[in-house]
């Protein structure tokens, strides 16, 4: 097999591309996808990383009906809100959210928060499913 029909096995987040997200609630954020059923045909997993721009970059509040996510900090601060919880988090920290569990994030300073996202049991955003909640009051805007 040619090294180009090669299975994509390692994925470095500085040179894939960045998402098209025009539209959407995180078209201003730099979100790329890493693994999916689309790029390396995964059947249970997908991994993403999004930057955070520092002093309040956020998203949404919302959803994924069938599929957990794990957030892994890798730089910055920030906060995240898990059903009626809210969590400062700073680099190492691990963010579980069950099934079906309203989330957001943001980042807080000036300094870009990075995330790694894992959305298990799903290869694919369209397979979770996400839902847009209302906004849940209180949360700071950095």
């Amino acid at each position: 097999m040619a090294q180009s029909d090669a299975p994509e096995y390692v994925t470095r987040a500085d040179t894939t591309p960045v998402d098209d997200l025009t539209g959407t609630a995180f078209a201003h954020l730099d979100v790329r996808t890493l693994v999916s059923d689309a790029r390396q045909g995964s059947e249970k997993t997908m991994v993403g990383r999004t930057v955070y721009p520092g002093n309040g970059g956020t998203h949404e509040h919302h959803l994924h009906p069938d599929a957990e996510e794990v957030v892994i900090v890798l730089s910055g601060r920030g906060w995240h809100r898990v059903g009626d919880e809210y969590y400062e988090i700073g680099p190492g920290d691990v963010v579980f959210v069950p099934v079906d569990t309203a989330h957001s994030a943001g980042s807080i300073g000036p300094e870009d928060m990075v995330i790694l996202w894992v959305l298990g049991g799903v290869p694919s955003l369209e397979r979770a499913g996400y839902q847009a909640v209302p906004e849940v009051p209180g949360i700071p805007a950095g």
